[in-house]
């Protein structure tokens, strides 16, 4: 299997994921602070969503992206909604993957800028991407559990 594509099957797993856990919150669960978070939910996957487009947008023309403009506040305290940020969500995981697949295997191994100023590779920085995702979701989680749903949502079960 290639980089290219283990990068694609990734992408699809974490995908799964989120939208899963995301599908089994409620409206009024997603736009309220739970516990110990400082902002809610619709938020952190907003940003998801808003980092995963950066990313693809960077990878496809890092020559022509500063790689510390990630997000706008704005943009960000703007998503109030379930359906806002899930939409959001798809739009970066759509534009990853239409990155990551417009990309040549060799291109995954060029050098880039990290947001801390350190050269990784694009296939790292996508990897950064998708481990950042994961995080939110399980932010998500951990929110879904103190609120009293220990479900695993995407277990096909």
């Amino acid at each position: 299997m290639s980089t290219k594509q283990a990068l694609l099957d990734f992408l699809d797993e974490v995908e799964y994921m989120i939208i899963k856990d995301i599908e089994a919150s409620s409206e009024e669960f997603l736009i309220k602070t739970v516990g110990t978070t400082d902002r809610p939910p619709v938020q952190f996957l907003a940003e998801v969503g808003i980092f995963n487009s950066f990313t693809a947008r960077y990878i496809q023309s890092p020559e022509t992206i500063d790689p510390l403009t990630i997000e706008s506040n704005a943009e960000l305290e703007a998503v109030d909604t379930k359906r806002k940020a899930n939409i959001l969500v798809k739009k970066g995981f759509n534009d990853l993957r239409k990155a990551i697949t417009n990309l040549e295997e060799a291109d995954l191994t060029k050098t880039v800028t990290a947001q801390w100023g350190v050269p990784i590779t694009i296939a790292h920085y996508i990897l950064h991407a998708l481990g950042h995702s994961m995080y939110h979701d399980g932010q998500l989680c951990q929110n879904q559990l103190i609120a009293g749903d220990d479900k695993l949502h995407w277990s096909g079960e």
